[in-house]
């Protein structure tokens, strides 16, 4: 080869190269503050928006298919039993909502390929997107979803921005600005927990779908876990990130098999007083907004999942209707206070910082020997 053949190729190559460099940039820069400094927690979280997305599908073919009679004649003879006690069936001292439902069949063969998907990189735009791309969901309720979505991470940005020095102030601003919008938007006063446990289609989310439904709050746990743990964490960059490693340790450890079960989910909703009790002393409104759309996501899986809804799209408007109302349908911040805590915290997950081995107030899980946490990996880290 000749030394001019050689420089030509040469020549080639870096051409090549220069032009492969922009695009090469662009996938590599991260385009969020919370994607630069914790790009595992952005992948579970986008992955968990699709999982969760996909869930949603799974309920709404499963109340479709033919197949699924004798699981519909079982939930309906579940919900009309908890229907005949008193109180909420939410936030309860007890373990009477069951981890096996009536549709097992159904959940244990799509589980699998739930978990698969908690482990796949998906991008930004997927995640966005997913419920849209679903389609089971009406446009009102997917607008909530997304503009919630952007909120929390919004708070995640805000805190991780060493340029924007008076972080309260700007949580507040972006707590108006969520709130500008009324019909998307759900109040930052505590909604009311009769909306959540006595609509006509309350638990059949959770009594239909256990594991599913877990699956969904094991996600809820790590979203208010990172907002526990970056909002109201310490400065030093070196204990953030150990506070974050530790709740996706935690996480994942709710979210992995052992011994062909799922008894490490959450069997409670998770939510912020409990989970990340700092957040909600110290940015109230952003806490009670997460909450409600917390609540908000769960009364609209129960009205996928009951069987025995005549007009599911009047009823989800119905439900935007009521959670939107910041008039009516509200709770004071005692009484909201009074129920979440009520059930304690171990069935909600735990709290962001740290991890439980067994209940404060009932040993049920401990005498199954199924902590939310992996006590090895707990012993190996002290």
């Amino acid at each position: 080869m000749t030394r001019h053949t050689q420089l030509h190729r040469m020549a080639q190559v870096a051409v090549m190269l220069l032009m492969l460099l922009p695009a090469m940039a662009g996938a590599q820069a991260p385009d969020t503050l919370l994607a630069y400094k914790f790009p595992e927690l952005v992948r579970h979280f986008n992955a968990f928006d699709v999982v969760h997305a996909s869930v949603f599908e799974e309920v709404v073919l499963t109340n479709a298919s033919p197949q699924a009679a004798i699981g519909k004649d079982l939930l309906r003879t579940s919900l009309r039993e908890l229907a005949l006690k008193r109180g909420s069936h939410y936030h309860t001292a007890g373990d009477h909502l069951a981890m096996l439902g009536p549709y097992r069949v159904f959940e244990s063969r799509v589980t699998p390929g739930m978990l698969s998907m908690i482990q796949q990189d998906y991008t930004d735009k997927e995640a966005k997107h997913a419920f849209a791309n679903s389609g089971t969901l009406p446009d009102d309720v997917l607008a909530i979803f997304q503009r919630g979505r952007a909120f929390q991470l919004q708070m995640l940005e805000i805190c991780l921005d060493s340029e924007t020095l008076n972080k309260r102030a700007a949580i507040d601003e972006a707590v108006a600005a969520y709130l500008s919008d009324e019909h998307y938007s759900l109040p930052s006063q505590p909604k009311s927990s009769d909306l959540l446990s006595k609509h006509p289609y309350a638990y059949a989310f959770r009594v239909g779908f256990p594991q599913l439904s877990g699956l969904t709050w094991a996600s809820t746990w790590l979203n208010l876990a990172a907002l526990e743990i970056i909002v109201t964490g310490a400065d030093e960059d070196w204990m953030l990130d150990a506070g974050v490693e530790r709740a996706l340790d935690l996480y994942v450890d709710k979210v992995s098999r052992q011994h062909g079960t799922m008894a490490q989910l959450p069997t409670d909703i998770p939510t912020v007083p409990v989970v990340a009790p700092n957040l909600y002393s110290a940015h109230r409104e952003a806490a009670n907004i997460i909450d409600n759309l917390t609540a908000f996501h769960i009364v609209v899986a129960d009205v996928l999942a009951h069987p025995d809804v005549a007009d599911r799209p009047a009823a989800l408007a119905e439900v935007v209707a009521k959670y939107t109302d910041r008039e009516n349908f509200l709770e004071s911040e005692m009484d909201y206070l009074t129920f979440v805590l009520r059930g304690g915290i171990f069935n909600q997950g735990g709290p962001a910082l740290g991890g439980m081995t067994q209940s404060e107030r009932n040993r049920s899980r401990d005498a199954l020997e199924n902590p939310h946490v992996n006590i090895n990996r707990l012993q190996l880290s002290n």
